[in-house]
């Protein structure tokens, strides 16, 4: 079997970070993370799908954060005909958390601001009333397009555009920010996954970050609320990005987090911001932060473009 790759400089990096608790880490991102399903109730109910999967003897477990959410003791789930006809979507249990933790509902018109391939989503397609998404590069549009036509994601309208082009008067209930990070996160699915990884990239991502986070929070409306979050576990695409939006708009707030079934532990470098650990919940590294907003009475510092 083919080891992991790990660069020495993140290494290097993530071992100073993490202290006693390196080996623990180290070690569980060096295994395969476990397999996961969303049910996709654009197309089936729970109960539906489920018992399209006990027909078949397949074992699965509910993950208690959402009603929808399930692990799945079956080794390749994405050639399961619930997969290919779009009764259930394969997807990371970390990765489902953000939409989980934004919460929308029928009454929610939601962007979703950087979207593709598409399996958040699917999350936002069956919990809101109507999705914007948008994805600038072309190929990932395509596959988002893709994943709207195999999933039956009729409330969703798709856009090849940048979101921070988008006109400056509209305006959002909601916004998912998930946003293009280092993707330290996919090591657990992809050996490879740190081949191109550099601490020059997490710079140059958390300098776009800071820039989208502000540019995003400006499209929601007065008491909506947003979700930033990355699969990385770089302080510079997280907590200082976070704590630099801060600076910026300050009729933003950090809400607190809670998830059913999910070790959360205190964030010292950001109140409220949730650091999702490997080896806590046997997830990717994950980076979610819940921001609401208020309605200001000063004016804000605009962003250049």
């Amino acid at each position: 079997m083919r080891n992991t790759f790990f660069p020495k400089e993140f290494v290097e990096k993530y071992s100073n970070l993490l202290g006693s608790e390196w080996d623990e880490f180290f070690k569980t991102i060096q295994t395969k993370q476990p397999k996961s399903f969303w049910v996709n109730t654009n197309k089936s109910t729970v109960n539906e799908a489920l018992e399209s999967l006990r027909k078949k003897n397949i074992s699965f477990k509910w993950l208690k954060f959402h009603e929808q959410s399930y692990s799945i003791d079956f080794a390749t789930p994405g050639q399961l005909e619930e997969y290919r006809n779009g009764l259930i979507s394969i997807q990371e249990k970390a990765a489902m958390m953000p939409v989980v933790v934004l919460n929308p509902t029928k009454d929610d018109y939601v962007l979703d601001a950087c979207s593709a391939p598409g399996m958040k989503t699917i999350q936002l397609s069956n919990l809101a009333g109507k999705v914007f998404a948008t994805e600038l590069n072309t190929k990932r549009f395509e596959i988002l397009q893709k994943t709207i036509e195999r999933f039956d994601l009729k409330n969703v309208e798709a856009k090849r555009i940048d979101f921070r082009n988008l006109k400056r008067n509209k305006r959002f209930d909601k916004i998912l920010l998930d946003v293009v990070c280092s993707s330290e996160g996919l090591v657990r699915k992809k050996r490879e996954a740190l081949v191109d990884w550099s601490q020059n990239l997490v710079k140059r991502k958390a300098h776009d970050q800071k820039h989208m986070l502000v540019r995003a929070f400006d499209y929601l409306k007065d008491g909506g609320e947003m979700v930033y979050s990355t699969c990385s576990f770089a302080p510079e695409e997280n907590e200082e990005v976070i704590n630099y939006f801060l600076t910026r708009r300050t009729n933003a707030t950090i809400e607190q987090i809670k998830l059913e079934g999910v070790k959360i532990r205190e964030n010292k470098l950001c109140k409220n911001c949730v650091r999702l650990y490997p080896q806590d919940n046997d997830t990717q590294q994950f980076f979610i932060a819940k921001i609401k907003k208020h309605k200001s009475t000063t004016p804000q510092p605009k962003e250049k473009d």
